[in-house]
């Protein structure tokens, strides 16, 4: 699917499945019908390069994040820009919606995540790193736990009532980019030079996926959690692998440099090649 003008940074499926929102360098957010695949949308308004969007669990809203270091948050039906949150600090890292939309974490270079409440669009909350530095991106599972990927090559399990540290992952990487949970919340993955998967009941490495030879990036598992796809950089490609027998069952070629991907909740994926989006059965 063609209309973005400049390379397509992240993107994000509703809830059912319907539509699918994609985040451009052109300082655009372009809404898809999936079926039809027609772009019904373009939100304007980021004065800067869009890094990525993000679906609130009830279809809503959608946060974008930019440049400029600030959060917007969309209506999806009005399609104008309803909020937009910063804190001063610079660059975000991708947000995350709380299981029942009312909550969105966003974190930032300095190592703290804010959470803001959707309804009041004030930041209510916050968790930070004694060490400080970027947040790379961070996750919220349906049982209220938020997981975050840090530049001290951390993977940090939080308590949403508490804001309070729960765990620690650390195991040798260059670097975790990003991280996704599964639906149930009890396995947490994440990409980078290695992908990784947690085990959130033992909160122990489960298993490492082998394959890519460079760095990964945007990772989503299926609903089921049978699946998991990850965008593979500079592999040039996309790879789903099975979560029972932990191996590559298809590869998705593409023709560049590819960090982005994304399962919806009828098995459908989304990747994107360069400027031109793509769609996956």
């Amino acid at each position: 699917m063609s209309g973005h003008r400049f390379q397509v940074n992240g993107c994000s499926f509703s809830s059912d499945g319907r539509l699918l929102a994609t985040a451009s360098a052109g300082n655009t957010v372009k809404l898809w019908d999936v079926t039809s695949h027609k772009c019904v949308a373009t939100l304007c308004g980021d004065p800067a390069y869009v890094y990525n969007c993000t679906f609130s669990p009830d279809d809503t809203l959608i946060a974008s994040t930019a440049d400029d270091g600030a959060v917007r948050v969309w209506d999806v039906r009005s399609e104008r820009c309803v909020a937009t949150l910063t804190d001063d600090v610079g660059r975000k890292c991708n947000s995350a919606f709380s299981a029942d939309s009312t909550i969105l974490a966003c974190g930032n270079n300095t190592g703290i995540i804010r959470l803001w409440d959707m309804e009041t669009c004030m930041n209510v909350a916050s968790v930070e790193t004694e060490m400080g530095g970027k947040v790379y991106s961070c996750d919220i599972s349906r049982d209220g736990k938020m997981a975050s990927t840090h530049w001290d090559y951390t993977v940090r399990l939080w308590d949403m009532t508490t804001c309070k540290p729960i765990a620690v992952f650390q195991e040798y990487s260059k670097q975790y980019m990003n991280c996704c949970f599964t639906t149930d919340g009890t396995l947490l993955a994440t990409s980078g030079d290695k992908i990784r998967l947690w085990d959130m009941r033992t909160r122990e490495a489960a298993a490492t996926l082998k394959n890519s030879k460079h760095f990964t990036y945007q990772c989503s598992f299926s609903r089921d959690g049978a699946w998991i796809v990850v965008a593979c950089g500079d592999d040039r490609v996309v790879r789903i692998w099975d979560m029972k027998t932990r191996r590559c069952i298809s590869t998705l070629q593409h023709d560049n440099t590819v960090t982005v991907c994304s399962f919806s909740s009828n098995d459908m994926i989304a990747t994107a090649d360069a400027s031109i989006v793509c769609l996956w059965r």
